[in-house]
């Protein structure tokens, strides 16, 4: 089965991991907060679209210390099956998601080599929130008339 998404290149045209030097390891179970922003644009009569995703993961105060500060923009190429109905939906989701762990991994490497243990970014989802039971409802009636 042939695929609806193809990647045909990313990079990195941003890359910012800022070790703090006044972080104290502890037992320190604490999530990062990661931020996501995703961005399409699409060309279609060449079936090219680009997403581009930015990555950040700062304290929430001044007072706050974390290991590493980090600002990533991922973009990417990608070609969809032109029988394929929702693109903007596909590239927002899975496309945003390739970036997503391709910039997870780099962010490992990169910050491997700093004072600290590597930053692992959290898993994130992708996928719109699901609609409430009574947001169905008002779709389904609709679309019975």
């Amino acid at each position: 089965m042939k695929a609806p998404l193809n990647v045909i290149e990313y990079f990195f045209p941003f890359v910012q991991v800022s070790a703090d030097p006044e972080f104290v390891p502890e037992d320190d179970d604490s999530v990062v907060e990661c931020e996501t922003k995703v961005g399409v644009e699409s060309n279609f009569v060449k079936n090219i679209h680009q997403v581009s995703l930015e990555i950040t993961v700062m304290p929430e105060n001044e007072d706050e210390r974390i290991p590493y500060a980090i600002h990533l923009i991922a973009v990417g190429l990608f070609q969809v099956d032109e029988n394929w109905d929702d693109v903007d939906k596909l590239l927002r989701v899975n496309g945003a998601s390739i970036l997503y762990s391709a910039a997870r991994e780099f962010i490992i490497t990169i910050s491997s080599r700093g004072p600290w243990a590597a930053a692992i970014l959290p898993t994130t989802s992708f996928l719109p929130p699901k609609e409430t039971k009574e947001q169905q409802k008002k779709h389904t009636k609709k679309s019975k008339k």
